[in-house]
């Protein structure tokens, strides 16, 4: 058993450490699924679908449009070699980038799709969005512990989300339900050790009792 502090520090956004040619047991994924569906969520509507794309040929269709995404979001070219070498930035943008020019060759693609089960009313804009993504992002967290302790790995990624259209056309999503991200998923790379991401301490974004207020 993995230890659950380390669990919920060190579970990474993982991209370069994808192991891609290792094989995936589907057995495996479906019971991280099942420990990502026991999720909290909204009233307890359980209102999602989970899509599984290991077709080659829909994960080259969807690789293709996240490219195409990523490209509308930069400008039009690949851009982590024009940042300076050795910066924070350069090296996020280019295990972005790393995903970009490889996700075809990512053996599953998941999908959660998640349907709102409330009516729309004028003005509930900020409640109907956090209702809906409070009942999907729980459960792609738990998916992503779950991986974790079974030896693979993923991303949250919502670039696709620009070509959402031709994704929900491609894959035959009704148009009642929402993509809430894109999950690229594979083995870890054997050897591979990961550690608590650097983060803001503590003081700095948590305050008591208002905007202004001292640190807790």
């Amino acid at each position: 058993m993995m230890d659950i502090e380390y669990l919920l520090t060190a579970t990474p956004s993982a991209r370069k450490s994808l192991d891609l040619q290792a094989p995936v047991d589907l057995a495996k994924i479906r019971d991280c699924l099942r420990v990502g569906l026991q999720a909290a969520n909204g009233s307890n509507q359980q209102s999602w679908r989970w899509l599984v794309i290991a077709d080659p040929s829909l994960r080259a269709r969807i690789a293709e449009l996240y490219r195409e995404a990523y490209l509308l979001r930069v400008g039009g070219q690949l851009i982590a070699d024009l940042l300076p070498a050795g910066t924070p930035e350069r090296r996020i943008m280019s295990s972005t980038e790393w995903l970009v020019e490889n996700m075809a060759n990512v053996p599953l693609l998941v999908i959660p799709c998640y349907e709102p089960y409330l009516p729309r009313i004028d003005g509930d804009e900020s409640f109907h969005q956090a209702t809906l993504y409070g009942s999907i992002f729980p459960a792609v967290w738990n998916f992503q512990l779950a991986l974790h302790t079974r030896g693979y790995g993923t991303c949250i990624t919502t670039l696709h989300l620009h070509r959402e259209a031709e994704v929900r056309r491609l894959l035959g999503i009704p148009e009642s339900y929402t993509q809430g991200c894109l999950l690229p998923v594979a083995r870890l790379r054997a050897g591979r050790a990961f550690s608590p991401a650097r983060r803001r301490p503590v003081d700095e974004v948590v305050v008591r009792d208002g905007w202004e207020g001292p640190a807790l």
